[in-house]
């Protein structure tokens, strides 16, 4: 689907979210069961259940989920979203379609229903390894290694780093900062807890 511009702003996005994921026809009825967000990307767990007496066993419509008892299954949707002159938009799709946005937590993906269909499974996968990385926790003097050399803006490189935790003065909470162990240079890396680093 296309962005979708409102001309102002919903005065609750996350209200609005719900309100995309729900729908109620002579059909079926879904809903939203959990919805989260990560910056300006917006997870949701969405249930659908088909009209009294229209039940489906085995699989959903599609054949990509695997139905309850009630004919019923959760699927995750995505909504992209942003500010827009004034406006706000969204670009939703669900997990079927291959979205690149893959911050969904875990809890949220302990919701859905069994799938079968090969985009939403890489989806789920790479939503799982990003929860794995991100819940990792650093302390200090924790060393860390990337697989490949990091480059920095002064052109040096550093691979093997140690964990620095700082409260300066000022700052209501510790900063980290990395030692590099080649060079005794001290450093920022940017998304540290969205690389790929093991801890030796």
């Amino acid at each position: 689907m296309d962005w979708l511009i409102y001309n102002q702003t919903p005065v609750c996005i996350r209200d609005e979210i719900a309100r995309l994921c729900t729908w109620d026809n002579e059909t079926g009825r879904g809903f939203p069961v959990l919805i989260s967000r990560k910056g300006s990307v917006w997870y949701a767990a969405v249930r659908s259940e088909p009209a009294i007496g229209q039940l489906v066993s085995g699989t959903d419509a599609s054949g990509s989920f695997e139905t309850d008892a009630t004919g019923g299954y959760t699927f995750a949707a995505v909504f992209l979203t942003r500010r827009e002159g004034g406006g706000w938009g969204y670009k939703d799709m669900d997990e079927t379609a291959g979205p690149v946005e893959c911050e969904a937590p875990a809890k949220l993906l302990d919701l859905l229903s069994t799938t079968t269909h090969e985009y939403a499974l890489d989806w789920r996968q790479w939503c799982r390894s990003h929860a794995a990385r991100t819940g990792r926790r650093l302390k200090a003097g924790d060393v860390i290694r990337f697989p490949e050399p990091l480059r920095f803006s002064d052109g040096s490189e550093g691979q093997t780093f140690r964990v620095n935790k700082e409260r300066f003065a000022g700052a209501n909470r510790a900063t980290t900062f990395f030692t590099c162990i080649a060079t005794g240079a001290d450093c920022r890396i940017s998304r540290v807890m969205s690389r790929d680093w093991t801890r030796i």
